[in-house]
């Protein structure tokens, strides 16, 4: 006869074995969700810029639409809860056609401009070189974060969402505004120490370059232009006492630099 306790025991061991399984099943099955078409959930505020779920609709039969739906909305639930976001990008489509890399201009009192590009950007951009991994990993991490929060701002996209690009892009610039000023004061540093004749820049501008990449199918020589577009514009002789932040946002459908207060930006 089995006792309190020993029932106590199997009913844990029957819910560990519950919760092995339902585990397996929904690591299965939220990836494979990911690459079925759906329709937007309620908490799926923006999802033209949502970069794993695909969206749509992958048959004409109402209940199974529905249902995939519903299924696609729990695994979501989660998801979030669980802290296990299933984000396999490289499998399901929504990747731009283009890769995006920094570059930073040197404005100076004189007029001249000097623009230095990322150490990361391939020189040849039809036969781009392997890079090694794990090498100056810390410095392209560092460097790769400014790149996410435009990572689909093209110009389609920004024609398509324009109030979230004008609000998302400079908010993304205020929140990191701190690392934002130190890669610009390093970039700086390292030009100044091999060009000591020169005068700090009146501004440095922090830029994104939309690099066209070609597609499953296209010649890899073809010749399509490079996109540029500022990102944020740090101004060195800006202080605190001015009441306002040295780095500027860049509004891309305003077409202008957006100043943030020195009070509430972090």
């Amino acid at each position: 006869m089995l006792t309190p306790s020993s029932l106590a025991r199997r009913a844990l061991a029957v819910g560990v074995g519950m919760f092995a399984l339902w585990q397996l099943f929904f690591l299965l099955a939220a990836n494979l969700m990911n690459c079925v078409p759906r329709r937007p959930g309620p908490g799926d505020l923006n999802p033209p810029r949502h970069g794993f779920q695909e969206y749509g609709s992958f048959t004409d039969v109402e209940p199974v639409q529905r249902t995939a739906d519903i299924a696609g909305n729990v695994l979501d639930v989660w998801a979030e809860l669980s802290g296990q976001e299933q984000g396999w990008k490289m499998f399901v489509p929504g990747i731009p056609p283009y890769s995006l890399f920094t570059a930073v201009e040197f404005r100076f009192p004189d007029g001249e401009v000097v623009q230095i590009r990322s150490e990361f950007e391939p020189t040849d951009l039809r036969n781009p070189p392997v890079r090694p991994p794990l090498v100056r990993n810390r410095r392209y991490n560092f460097e790769a974060q400014f790149t996410l929060p435009g990572w689909y701002s093209c110009p389609e996209s920004l024609a398509l969402q324009p109030v979230m690009w004008s609000q998302d892009l400079p908010k993304a610039i205020r929140d990191q505004h701190l690392q934002i000023v130190a890669w610009m004061k390093w970039r700086l540093s390292q030009y100044l120490a091999t060009h000591p004749d020169r005068c700090s820049p009146s501004e440095v501008v922090l830029l994104y370059r939309f690099i066209p990449s070609p597609l499953p199918g296209e010649p890899h020589d073809w010749t399509q232009p490079v996109t540029e577009r500022p990102y944020a514009r740090w101004l060195p002789f800006v202080t605190s006492e001015s009441g306002y932040l040295p780095v500027e946002a860049y509004d891309p459908i305003a077409n202008q630099y957006v100043r943030f207060p020195v009070e509430g930006t972090r």
